[in-house]
């Protein structure tokens, strides 16, 4: 393991305490998954750690994540426009979320999704519009713009909530890559465990069916100049921090 992630390991395992401790159900989702499977531990060129929870359960979650974690050590960042939280490390101080450099994980919220095509085609294009308002957001440095144009993403999200209407079967999670994470709710189910380096990793019930669906042969690396990290950062974690609206906790409930 590199230093990233020797720091992304003892930030999941303290993250994983406190979510077991809370009885709150969670997975381990894309390259982390697939970095326990085929790897037995991080893809060597990951540079992050991905989780997910049920939508329904977000406001436990945050309670959980928010009352528990040493705030000396994490910022647990609720967006004020995005659509899932993420714990990130302050062993860099502020530099790391000023530079955007900070280690962190994805909390992945798995979100209902249509089946009758027109619902669909609706949904799709409410999942864009949040997810372009997302990218559009993140990249105003002004916190008095932030504040009136955040309602976007807020609108997008309820309207592609609305989309998917109730009693769904299917699930996804909202992502520019939406589309390759469509999943029959159960093909998550009840959490298997599975090595991860020196701990273990909760996985979907449906793992092997889920990678092959993102990934294809998924046991095969691939070719090294296509081997690289997910990169990026949380959205608005600068603005959120310095503007501490990410004490307003996001919750499934205002939906």
């Amino acid at each position: 393991m590199n230093e990233t992630q020797t720091a992304l390991l003892s930030m999941y395992k303290d993250i994983k305490e406190v979510l077991e401790r809370n009885g709150i159900e969670f997975y381990c989702h894309f390259g982390t998954a697939l970095g326990a499977v085929r790897h037995g531990g991080f893809i060597p060129w990951d540079d992050d750690v991905d989780l997910a929870v049920w939508e329904r359960d977000l406001p436990d979650v945050n309670r959980a994540l928010a009352g528990e974690l040493d705030p000396s050590e994490y910022y647990y960042h609720i967006p004020s426009a995005d659509n899932h939280p993420h714990v990130i490390s302050l062993a860099k101080g502020k530099e790391g979320l000023r530079n955007r450099d900070a280690p962190f994980i994805d909390i992945f919220p798995i979100s209902d999704y249509p089946s009758g095509r027109i619902r669909q085609t609706i949904a799709d294009a409410m999942i864009w519009g949040d997810n372009i308002s997302i990218y559009a957001l993140d990249r105003i440095r002004s916190p008095a713009i932030h504040r009136r144009l955040k309602w976007t993403h807020e609108a997008f999200y309820r309207l592609a909530h609305m989309a998917a209407g109730g009693k769904c079967g299917l699930t996804t999670v909202y992502s520019t890559e939406f589309k390759g994470y469509i999943f029959r709710k159960e093909d998550y189910g009840r959490p298997v465990m599975h090595a991860f380096e020196d701990t273990e990793i909760p996985l979907p019930q449906g793992w092997d069916r889920m990678l092959e669906h993102m990934f294809g042969d998924y046991m095969t690396p691939p070719p090294e100049g296509q081997r690289k990290g997910a990169g990026g950062f949380p959205c608005g974690a600068w603005i959120d921090f310095e503007a501490g609206s990410g004490k307003k906790r996001f919750s499934a409930s205002r939906l």
